[in-house]
């Protein structure tokens, strides 16, 4: 199963699903420091090379085809703005988990995602002021 870490900031997402046992595993930021210490943090963490880190933004960082989990920890307004490109990434069968998004502003997100890809089941969860969102691709 193939994992993408969308906006990878320090690359905790992406090498967790390395320690989790995923075998293949990208992560892309549009800041090339994020890049740079995601790269470090794999170092610090012994799987250096294990995952694919690279500059990229949503338009462009889903080059290499659709994943089967796609992760993506961003602010909600642009989860929303990007809600065909995020989706589109998602292999069919496959996972989208949203996270990084403020409790308040969740149902945004979820009727977004749900004007977007009407058949794909969500879930979701607030914990504190954060909230995440799963959805599922049929």
């Amino acid at each position: 199963k193939r994992v993408i870490d969308a906006g990878c900031g320090s690359g905790i997402l992406a090498l967790s699903a390395v320690l989790l046992g995923f075998r293949e595993v990208v992560g892309f930021d549009n800041d090339p420091e994020a890049v740079r210490v995601s790269e470090e943090n794999a170092a610090l963490n012994g799987v250096a090379g294990r995952v694919k880190f690279r500059v990229g933004d949503l338009l462009t960082g889903f080059s290499d085809g659709p994943g089967d989990v796609v992760l993506a920890n961003i602010l909600a307004n642009v989860l929303i703005e990007y809600a065909r490109e995020l989706t589109a990434a998602v292999a069919p069968g496959g996972t989208l988990i949203l996270s990084g998004i403020l409790a308040v502003e969740v149902e945004q997100v979820k009727a977004a995602f749900a004007a977007a890809v009407p058949e794909w089941p969500q879930e979701s969860r607030v914990m504190g002021e954060w909230s995440d969102v799963l959805l599922v691709r049929p």
